[in-house]
C-alpha cells in the first residue's frame, strides 16, 4: 500500500512539473514607450504573451522625480488587448486616470 502512494506521489509530481515547465512562456518585451503627461512621465512598456495577445506594464513619475533616479510608480494594470497599439493606448489612459485621481486628491478643502 505505501508503495502504491509513493509511486503515485511521484507520478503526479512529475506530471505537474512537466505541464506546469511546458506552459511556461516568457513574454517578448518591446521598448517602453515614453511620453508626458500634465508634467508627469509615463512608461508603458508591452509584452507580447502569444502570437494575438499583449499586456503592459505602466509606470509613472510625478514632475519632481527623475525616471533616471526612481523606479516610478508601479499601476495595477491588468488588460491585454490584440495588439501593441492597442495595448499602449489602453496603459496610457491608466497612467493618465491616475494622474487626475493623484492631483484632485492634492487639491485642499476650501
Amino acid at each position: 500500500m505505501i508503495g502504491r502512494v509513493t509511486a503515485l506521489v511521484a507520478v503526479l509530481a512529475i506530471l505537474l512539473s512537466a505541464c506546469s515547465s511546458a506552459g511556461a512562456r516568457r513574454s517578448a518585451q518591446e521598448p517602453a514607450s515614453i511620453s508626458e503627461y500634465k508634467g508627469w512621465t509615463l512608461s508603458v512598456t508591452p509584452a507580447q504573451i502569444d502570437a494575438n495577445r499583449w499586456r503592459a506594464r505602466v509606470r509613472v513619475w510625478p514632475p519632481e522625480v527623475r525616471p533616471a533616479t526612481h523606479p516610478g510608480i508601479s499601476l495595477n494594470f491588468n488588460e491585454t488587448a490584440g495588439d501593441r497599439r492597442s495595448v499602449e493606448a489602453a496603459g496610457n489612459a491608466a497612467a493618465r486616470r491616475y494622474i487626475d485621481s493623484a492631483q484632485v486628491q492634492e487639491v485642499p478643502p476650501r
